[in-house]
């Protein structure tokens, strides 16, 4: 009988975290059964249960992912390193708009946001969770804006930027869309952060169609 390392259960964990996110993606959460996790990767419904006590565990995992992403992304500001002045937000906008990681998330995090509460409720914790990420990060935007009772409307324009992309509306790379978003919101006099010129899309010969920001939802 084969012996399963921790290393095999890390790697079937990954599979079957992955295995649930793309089928959240293309069908929604509440079309995405345990069932149909397991047979996208050709297990059974009791291999995934070794992993997972219940969808709602599963669904949390997912959800803890997703934080994560965010946090690294955002760590920069929660550990001090990035300054709050000028250039800053612009700082930490590029880094929630560059590449394909956190728009993979929003299917799940929208489903979460969206449900109603049942009778039996299993979603309920993870929408809380969602809400309190959602907070924490209106109150960063909050401490970085001249204006803070504007981070609401910046992390509702952010969702319609990553949910553009998600729906492929909107190309990968966004944070080009970084600059002209922090001008938006703190007022065009602001420099860019010296940072950003380490990255492609944010460089200040980068082309940027300010469609792509004007139209997106």
């Amino acid at each position: 009988m084969a012996r399963h390392t921790r290393e095999d259960a890390a790697v079937t964990r990954t599979r079957i975290l992955a295995s649930a996110l793309q089928l959240i993606r293309h069908r929604g959460l509440h079309c995405v059964t345990v069932d149909d996790v397991a047979r996208a990767i050709g297990m059974t419904r009791g291999a995934v249960y070794g992993h997972f006590r219940s969808r709602a565990e599963l669904l949390g995992a997912l959800l803890s992912c997703a934080e994560a992403d965010f946090a690294a992304r955002l760590a920069p500001l929660a550990q001090g390193r990035a300054a709050n002045g000028p250039g800053t937000l612009e700082q930490a906008l590029a880094a929630l708009l560059d590449g394909d990681d956190l728009a993979r998330h929003v299917s799940l995090l929208a489903a979460l946001l969206q449900h109603k509460c049942g009778d039996d409720c299993e979603l309920c914790p993870l929408r809380a969770r969602v809400l309190a990420g959602v907070e924490t990060l209106r109150a960063t935007f909050a401490g970085l804006l001249p204006a803070p009772g504007m981070a609401g409307l910046l992390v509702a324009h952010l969702w319609g930027l990553l949910s553009a992309h998600a729906m492929h509306l909107a190309p990968s790379g966004l944070s080009g869309c970084a600059a002209a978003l922090a001008r938006l919101y703190q007022g065009p006099d602001v420099p860019p952060h010296p940072a950003l010129s380490t990255i492609p899309s944010c460089r200040p010969d980068a082309t940027f169609d300010p469609a792509l920001l004007r139209d997106t939802p």
